[in-house]
């Protein structure tokens, strides 16, 4: 079977393997952009200190690093499908009950999956089925959250209020958004649900908490902020029951 069919096959079957390997995939191809810049300032300081031998060798080495970094984005964009509503956004839409109520209604003992909210996660971790209690960026106060779309909104605002040109700005960037859907927009209807930033922008908040890492990360860099800056506290985790 060749590779095109296998991944049209699982796209088919089993469409939200395809995306978590898709997400998984945009994290991986923004460490390789992060790992080729890493290399680019070495090259720099090679020519500094007149090592040329040095420039070569790290050349080649990007060089290389591009290759897979091509691949990579070849797979990423034959894995695309059609992304559905995911079950953590619509569950806290429903009518008078919070997310926490739901979930008790839904996942058998509850109490068994909270897991201690003291605990850092970075961006370079797996978010599916976990659930976020707080997060921070670099050494400001800690932003308590109950879901994954408040983490993306609460993140972005606090973005807007630093540079709110560059954040809007994001609306007419190809590396911001889809090849098939925007994430950023002035006009909500351009959205699937549209989270309102400051009355200024919409984001796109129909997304995984992977999906929403991978944004936030990219949001990051834009902003020249560290990744390893951000970090990420979870209250619960049901990756047990999907096993």
């Amino acid at each position: 079977m060749e590779c095109n069919d296998v991944l049209d096959k699982l796209k088919e079957e089993f469409p939200d393997k395809a995306i978590d390997i898709s997400e998984c995939l945009e994290l991986l191809r923004e460490i390789i952009n992060d790992s080729i810049e890493a290399i680019g300032d070495r090259i720099n300081t090679a020519v500094t200190n007149r090592n040329f031998d040095g420039v070569t060798q790290y050349s080649d080495m990007a060089e290389e690093i591009n290759r897979y970094e091509k691949k990579i984005e070849e797979f990423i964009d034959m894995l695309e499908v059609e992304r559905i509503d995911m079950l953590e956004v619509e569950r806290i839409d429903v009518p008078g009950e919070t997310e926490e109520e739901v979930e008790k209604k839904t996942i058998p003992n509850y109490a068994e999956y909270v897991v201690d909210s003291r605990v850092e996660h970075t961006l370079y971790e797996n978010f599916t089925h976990k659930r976020p209690a707080a997060f921070k960026i670099n050494d400001h106060k800690l932003i308590e959250v109950k879901t994954w779309q408040d983490v993306l909104v609460k993140t972005s605002e606090i973005l807007m209020s630093i540079d709110g040109k560059k954040f809007i700005s994001f609306e007419n960037s190809s590396e911001m958004n889809g090849k098939k859907k925007k994430y950023f927009s002035r006009k909500s209807s351009d959205l699937r649900k549209a989270g309102n930033i400051d009355g200024k922008i919409f984001i796109e908040m129909n997304q995984s908490g992977n999906a929403i890492r991978n944004l936030i990360v990219k949001m990051l860099k834009k902003y020249g902020f560290k990744i390893n800056g951000y970090k990420v506290y979870f209250r619960a985790d049901y990756s047990n029951i999907n096993e």
